[in-house]
């Protein structure tokens, strides 16, 4: 079959937001809500693990700003406000600085990470398998550090009980590769030519709404009056176009045929998911 006349299509808004915008393959992912969850877990079970070699163990804080949801600037920028205001920088929030820790001793570095040594091929893949090894050569007041140390006994002990779990960016290298798919198909091409053709009828030229930014030359200075204004004809350009609908429609077409080749493990990758979060909502209650 070729790609290109498979006419499945998913119904989209003209333009599309990207608050709240869903694609075939979220199903089988975290929300932005249930990361946080498991994230917090996370922490808890490296916390716990911690404090049985003796050590008080407080998570780094992040302080990345956030863009506030899953799909932001999966189209380029699409909001007039947002360019007006920023040109090709994105509205943040930046989480407050954490007072910085105590560098930690050796033995505590242990405890955390394991030895300095450890290749991939060294760590257990699931926590049966760490349990059934009993830990490393290293000791920490008598007791046997975990292989990878706390911080991969946390990880195996929400993400890979057993052997059978399946990896944690399975889903994400099947979105990647559908992604992959879609920008090579001729629908998505076609509108990237209309959207570059508007963009030099306004006096900016540039061949990808992805990169546009770095085409234009404003990398490194994304809200200066040029870039602002570029950044508003961008945003003309693509509702002219109807660039964030197509991406959508194209983009879902073939993660819907990428559910329907591999569905079976899929399943089993949203029964685990849904495990890892009462797991995560257990510990954080």
């Amino acid at each position: 079959m070729n790609d290109e006349t498979d006419h499945h299509t998913v119904t989209a808004p003209k333009i599309p937001t990207e608050d709240g915008l869903k694609f075939p393959l979220d199903e089988y992912q975290a929300s932005e809500q249930e990361q946080e969850a498991l994230d917090g877990a996370q922490a808890i079970l490296t916390e716990q693990c911690m404090e049985r070699f003796g050590f008080k163990y407080a998570p780094s804080v992040n302080t990345s700003t956030s863009t506030g949801h899953r799909h932001a600037g999966v189209f380029g920028i699409l909001d007039m406000e947002i360019a007006a205001r920023y040109g090709y920088g994105r509205q943040a929030e930046t989480v407050p600085q954490a007072e910085a820790a105590s560098p930690r001793s050796e033995d505590e570095r242990v405890a955390l990470s394991g030895a300095n040594d450890l290749t991939l091929e060294d760590l257990p893949m699931s926590q049966e398998e760490a349990e059934r090894r009993g830990g490393s050569e290293q000791k920490i007041n008598g007791r046997r550090v975990p292989v990878g140390g706390c911080t991969r006994e946390s990880f195996l002990k929400l993400y890979a009980r057993t052997p059978d779990a399946i990896d944690l960016l399975y889903v994400f290298s099947l979105q990647r590769d559908a992604e992959s798919a879609a920008l090579a198909d001729s629908r998505i091409k076609n509108v990237n030519k209309l959207w570059s053709a508007c963009m030099k009828k306004k006096g900016f030229v540039a061949s990808d709404p992805m990169k546009a930014a770095d085409q234009l030359g404003f990398n490194d200075n994304t809200a200066s009056p040029r870039a602002i204004n570029a950044a508003k004809k961008d945003v003309t350009c693509k509702q002219q176009v109807n660039l964030a609908a197509t991406y959508f429609d194209v983009q879902s077409i073939y993660q819907n045929r990428t559910i329907h080749a591999n569905i079976k493990t899929l399943d089993v990758a949203k029964r685990q998911l849904k495990e890892r979060i009462k797991i995560a909502e257990s510990l954080v209650s």
